[in-house]
């Protein structure tokens, strides 16, 4: 019973693409006390041992997924808008912001199971204010997490994936990868698809709102559709990340896409 029940998860993420991690409380005590919102799969993590980039060989240039060789941590401090955060670069395991509150904060739904940057509130309450205004009824599914959390996120996309880092790679980043960590990272859904499936959202009029809109008010989208071999993720209609109005204005009117802009930066 307990192998079928698994099996039924692993399918049900593995087709939905439903997001697997708690609630982060802000402090260590609290990571091992995770509460799931109701429209998550409660799973069976692989806790506790962090999974190393394989070695990229010369044969893998197609594997966009794939890590570099020479990981170094990231040019700038995590509480930069705009560093530069990768498959090379990653955060230390030490860092978390300092300025954590409730993403209920800003108004938007399901806030009360997530953390954000204090800095991103006011500007994500805008553009929940924005949004509804134009009947788009938006929630929030995932943001800040710790790189111990990560950790147990990116080994539950390797079980359900039979093992395979290389299928994990392509949507689930490794801890200290993650832009989840920073505190300014956003998984949206909304009330079109009930606040759930992650594949189904970029059909969603939320999802178009988003695309037009959210720059606006300092959010970008961090992984977008045909720029695979560029960010080395798979295409994530859901995931934004809040570079604040200024920079999302000048990364809107250059054209480029957030990880060339932030090369640009850093």
């Amino acid at each position: 019973m307990k192998i079928t029940f698994l099996a039924i998860i692993a399918f049900l993420s593995t087709s939905l693409r439903l997001s697997p991690e708690a609630a982060i409380a802000l402090t260590q005590k609290n990571e091992d006390k995770r509460n799931f919102p109701i429209n998550q799969q409660i799973i069976e993590y692989t806790q506790g041992t962090e999974i190393k980039p394989s070695a990229r060989s010369s044969s893998s240039v197609a594997k966009w997924w794939r890590y570099s060789t020479n990981i170094k941590e990231t040019t700038q401090s995590g509480d930069n808008l705009l560093v530069l955060l990768n498959k090379e670069y990653k955060l230390p395991e030490s860092y978390a912001p300092h300025d954590l509150v409730l993403a209920s904060t800003s108004g938007i739904r399901g806030g009360s199971s997530f953390y954000l940057r204090n800095i991103v509130v006011e500007d994500l309450r805008r553009l929940v204010n924005a949004a509804t205004a134009d009947s788009i009824n938006l929630s929030i599914v995932s943001a800040y997490r710790s790189y111990a959390t990560q950790i147990d996120t990116y080994n539950y996309w390797v079980r359900v994936n039979g093992g395979s880092t290389d299928i994990a790679d392509t949507i689930s980043a490794r801890a200290g990868h993650s832009q989840h960590q920073l505190g300014t990272a956003i998984d949206f859904s909304s009330s079109e698809v009930s606040d759930g499936s992650f594949e189904r959202f970029q059909t969603t009029q939320a999802s178009a709102w988003l695309v037009s809109n959210a720059w606006r008010y300092g959010f970008v989208l961090s992984y977008p559709k045909g720029y695979e071999s560029t960010t080395g993720y798979s295409y994530e209609s859901w995931h934004y990340r809040y570079i604040g109005i200024a920079n999302a204005q000048e990364m809107h009117d250059s054209g480029m896409i957030l990880e060339v802009y932030l090369e640009s930066k850093n």
